[in-house]
């Protein structure tokens, strides 16, 4: 009976076909297969985890995220400011406007995450590569001058030290000496190409010179004043001074001349004063060709070959600045000048915008 039933089932196997059990075959691998996929992905939500690196969660900070989530294949991080997700491990972000933000990391597809910061608007951010370190000795004597020096990654075209007496620029050079009168600390300043907020600062001691012990004779006796004898005039009139009037008559002797006197000491005086916003109405004249670059030449001291700082990107010359903007409407947003010893205008920094096609744009 059972050789019987044996040879039936062989009769049975025989006639299945081949193909049907091909298909059974391929569906236990993708099966097995995708149990290893799922397996391989699969993520404890309650392990998800990231971090926030920041140094002051301020507006305009670059700020990392880290996704700390073990067996993370994909991540999409949402930093909830209406910005474009992004799909990086490890992500950067920079916020522009303060306030309290939920920040949400989907891993793999499925568990998501989430965490709050807040952002602050602390000011601007101080590019600490942009400051100048100011080299100079920690301590000088009150009479002593003092050499001042200054490290700048970068180019530098112009420089305004205060030295901490005056309160206001004392010096234009690029390596200047100063000879300090008062004694105390003093804050000591560089502003390099007018850019304020990158402004260098150091603190030096000023001492006050050794008084040096003199000698002094020794008073015998007094003798007291005698009585002045009285000058008098001799009597008539006065007369002049006989060695001026023989020096008048020599040729070749220079004889004075108060009108070059007059033209002398105006040319070695300071330029005249003016302020921010009759400077920029002077260049707007220039933008509609009323004025020239010659109207300038009071302020300037005739020179036209100082720097222009253009939108804190591109340094020119005035005259090519003049030339650019020439013809063109524009508007301008902020404006600094740097003068020198005399008042004269030796830099100017000048944010504007141009009217193209009914639109403002940066020039």
């Amino acid at each position: 009976m059972d050789y019987k039933r044996k040879r039936s089932l062989l009769n049975y196997l025989r006639k299945l076909d081949i193909r049907i059990l091909l298909v059974f075959i391929i569906l236990i691998l993708f099966g097995l297969f995708l149990f290893l996929f799922q397996l391989y992905r699969h993520v404890d939500c309650s392990q998800i985890d990231f971090e926030i690196i920041s140094e002051r969660n301020q507006v305009g900070e670059v700020i990392s995220f880290k996704n700390k989530t073990p067996n993370a294949q994909t991540s999409i991080w949402d930093f909830g400011d209406n910005t474009k997700e992004s799909k990086e491990k490890d992500p950067l972000h920079k916020y522009e406007k303060p306030g309290v933000y939920t920040v949400s990391l989907q891993v793999n597809g499925s568990c998501v995450f989430q965490k709050i910061i807040e952002i602050k608007d602390l000011g601007a951010i101080i590019d600490e590569s942009r400051v100048p370190k100011i080299i100079a000795p920690e301590s000088v004597t009150v009479g002593d001058p003092v050499k001042f020096y200054y490290n700048y990654k970068g180019e530098a075209f112009s420089w305004e030290w205060n030295f901490g007496e005056s309160g206001q620029t004392d010096n234009t050079f690029e390596f200047p000496a100063y000879t300090y009168s008062i004694p105390g600390i003093k804050r000591v300043t560089l502003i390099i190409n007018g850019d304020v907020k990158h402004m260098g600062s150091v603190d030096i001691y000023v001492k006050p010179r050794k008084l040096v012990k003199t000698k002094t004779d020794t008073i015998h006796s007094y003798e007291p004043e005698k009585d002045a004898n009285l000058f008098q005039l001799p009597k008539g009139s006065p007369q002049k001074d006989p060695l001026e009037e023989f020096l008048r008559r020599i040729p070749g002797v220079p004889q004075p001349n108060p009108v070059q006197d007059k033209i002398k000491k105006a040319n070695d005086s300071i330029a005249p004063n003016i302020s921010q916003y009759q400077f920029e109405l002077l260049l707007l004249d220039v933008a509609k060709q009323v004025k020239t670059q010659e109207d300038f030449a009071k302020y300037t001291c005739g020179n036209y070959d100082f720097p222009v700082v253009k939108n804190s990107k591109k340094i020119m010359p005035f005259t090519q600045f003049c030339e650019q903007i020439s013809n063109k409407k524009i508007k301008i947003e902020a404006l600094r000048l740097t003068k020198d010893n005399k008042n004269c205008i030796k830099g100017i920094d000048i944010t504007y915008k141009v009217k193209k096609s009914l639109i403002w744009i940066y020039d």
